[in-house]
């Protein structure tokens, strides 16, 4: 049968074709009963054989004187295509064959697809991005409007094929087709969405991002795919908030401690070679009987690191720039202030600059960009339909079936957004749907903002598409099952795309969302230093504040508990008290040196 262009049925006994119409049926999953044998193969030709010639042959007949006629009359009928009514199927005669001729002879086998003379064809429509947007429903009442705006890959395809096949679509949507979608398959052998309308027979097209598979198959006739999507899941984004610590942010955790033990060496280093040239200065001042007036001006700034409270506070105060209120006599610490202010002011403009950065730098973020990462987190995982439950639990790795198992079905694509912005759900649809869903959170949340409602709206988690296709799904047009409009709508797709209209469509259709993401993106990048990345800089003036008080406390403390305990302390001469102290102080590091 393979390759034969016409077939030749001959009926001569009812029930034997009777019998074999119903097996016929059988095989082209026909619905309706075959009352006899001339009308059920008529209900078979309106369908699926659209070229085929009924031949009625007129037996000879008598005239009265009892003579037979010996011309014979052949009637050539055929069926429209399509069929203007279901429930009867009615013939058009194209020839006669009469004395031995044909009466008009003209082509009695013309294609019938190619132009199907403004007949009204229905198209079931179920709104999904790409393939079909919102701003296509007012050709669903015939009221299109001079916009220029993207009406889906799907929609723009059957404008081109009902011009080019000449034919008038008239679209519709299903009853509750938001919700069923491409329908599932319930219970008593019932069916919803667009399976439901093509088991049923009510369209010759079906638009809605039907994915090539075997499921899909098994009710519609998908031309040849015309794109092939991204399925892959949207996710939670979780922000690394770190701005409270924004002073040690600027350098990493060794760098850090090299830098500690350099300040704690450094003021070691400053105080120990202060004394050693006080020391050795004095002795040989003393030892060579030099004035006093000259050792003071030999030993001149050396008290600012004598003390090792003052090395130390005026060894960090360099690292800051702060100059030295006297530079000390002796070359030696002369050159090693000199090299630590080198080595300062290199640590103060790395820091600087590092943490400028940090400032600048977008906050860290924490996303999801593989399977295996989906399946090792506690996050929870669903789409709308039990067959990509299945395509999961079915795969051989290991990490598709963990999701598999934790794959749950949501039939509205708000509530699931909802969940995914509150940090506990991944959706999987295709990246086109998904990138068009979180432009259009991110523009509600901005609404939001702008109007300054009560509603506690605010997004706890940023949208994010994960990078890794879970697969590169093939996508088609829906026709129904056995459409003789096949072949021919093949041939228009396949012209389509080499010609680039399905990647412009498709440019079309995401364009609002790629121009949304830019605008987001660049009011982001202008507003790079904001009061939550600055709030390191007031909890360091809180510290700072914290430690002041403490400081003030225990000063307090410590005049109430020993400076007034103090047998010598005279509120009236505290000059005297003050001087003796400091005499006292004096002496005790003389005999101590």
């Amino acid at each position: 049968m393979v390759g034969c262009n016409a077939y030749v049925i001959l009926i001569a006994n009812g029930f034997l074709a009777s019998e074999f119409l119903q097996y016929t049926e059988s095989l082209l999953r026909l619905q309706n009963k075959i009352v006899n044998s001339n009308q059920a193969f008529l209900s078979i030709s309106k369908k699926w054989i659209i070229n085929v010639v009924f031949i009625r042959r007129y037996n000879a007949y008598k005239h009265r004187s009892g003579e037979k006629a010996t011309e014979e009359r052949i009637d050539l009928d055929t069926i429209y295509f399509p069929a203007s009514r279901k429930t009867s199927t009615s013939t058009n005669c194209i020839d006669t064959w009469y004395h031995g001729k044909l009466r008009y002879g003209g082509n009695h086998f013309t294609e019938k697809t190619t132009n199907l003379q403004k007949k009204h064809l229905r198209i079931a429509v179920f709104e999904h991005i790409p393939a079909v947007t919102e701003k296509s429903r007012a050709y669903y009442n015939k009221r299109p409007n001079n916009n220029v705006e993207a009406l889906g890959i799907e929609f723009e395809l059957m404008q081109i094929i009902s011009k080019a096949m000449n034919f008038e679509p008239k679209y519709y949507m299903p009853y509750n087709i938001v919700s069923e979608k491409w329908g599932n398959e319930g219970g008593n052998e019932t069916h919803t969405g667009l399976v439901s309308e093509a088991i049923q027979e009510k369209a010759a097209f079906y638009l809605g991002d039907l994915h090539y598979t075997l499921h899909h198959l098994k009710y519609f006739d998908l031309t040849i795919p015309y794109n092939t999507e991204c399925l892959t899941f949207l996710t939670p984004e979780s922000l690394t908030e770190t701005s409270w610590k924004l002073l040690i942010l600027p350098f990493k955790l060794y760098t850090w401690i090299a830098l500690i033990l350099t300040l704690v060496l450094g003021s070691v280093v400053f105080y120990s070679l202060s004394l050693s040239c006080k020391k050795y200065i004095s002795l040989y001042k003393n030892q060579m009987h030099i004035q006093s007036t000259s050792l003071k001006k030999e030993i001149k700034g050396l008290y600012l690191f004598t003390e090792i409270g003052n090395s130390i506070l005026y060894t960090y105060s360099m690292l800051f720039q702060v100059s030295l209120p006297n530079l000390p006599s002796p070359w030696a610490v002369r050159v090693l202030i000199g090299w630590w202010w080198i080595y300062s002011i290199l640590v103060a403009v790395a820091y600087r600059a590092s943490m400028t950065a940090t400032l600048a730098n977008p906050v860290a973020r924490v996303t999801i960009d593989t399977l295996t990462q989906l399946a090792q987190s506690s996050i929870e995982v669903g789409g709308w339909n039990e067959e990509t439950k299945d395509f999961f639990l079915m795969s051989s790795d290991v990490s598709s079936q963990e999701i598999g198992n934790k794959f749950q079905l949501i039939k509205h694509e708000e509530e699931a957004i909802e969940k995914i912005a509150n940090g506990s759900f991944c959706y999987y649809e295709n990246s086109y749907l998904l990138q068009h869903a979180r432009v259009k959170r991110q523009m509600f949340q901005k609404q939001q903002k702008e109007n300054k409602t009560t509603q506690n709206m605010l997004l706890k988690h940023n949208l994010h598409i994960m990078e890794e296709c879970v697969i590169h799904m093939p996508i088609a047009l829906g026709m129904e099952k056995n459409s003789p409009l096949k072949p021919h709508v093949d041939i228009l797709i396949r012209r389509i795309i080499e010609i680039g209209l399905v990647e412009k469509w498709l440019s079309d259709v995401m364009e609002w969302s790629k121009i949304m993401e830019l605008q987001q993106e660049t009011e982001s990048e202008k507003a790079l230093v904001n009061l939550h990345k600055l709030q390191g800089a007031f909890i360091a003036i809180t510290v700072g504040y914290l430690l002041g008080f403490v400081i003030l406390i225990g000063e307090i403390l410590y005049w109430k508990h020993i400076v007034l305990n103090n047998p010598k302390f005279d509120k009236y001469h505290l000059d005297i008290f003050y001087d003796s102290t400091r005499n006292l102080e004096i002496q005790t590091n003389h005999l101590d040196s």
